[in-house]
């Protein structure tokens, strides 16, 4: 539901921001663009904004795999 939405983006600190509405009712939503890494237990295992290459962001969940241990 819609405040499980909001706790999930408070617990990642992820802004989230309707804009003003247009004459259709259409908005755009600003917010961040970050890529989280969780792992099987639901924790966080790192995260990627957009200064990381497609290859670095690869590298990482790679050596996270490698790494995991239950």
């Amino acid at each position: 539901d819609e405040e499980a939405v909001r706790a999930a983006g408070r617990a990642f600190r992820v802004y989230a921001s309707a804009g003003p509405r247009d004459e259709d009712g259409d908005y755009v939503v600003d917010h961040s663009v970050l890529l989280y890494l969780l792992a099987p237990d639901g924790l966080l295992h790192d995260y990627y904004g957009r200064g990381k290459s497609h290859q670095q962001v690869a590298d990482s969940v790679r050596r996270h795999m490698r790494g995991y241990r239950p």
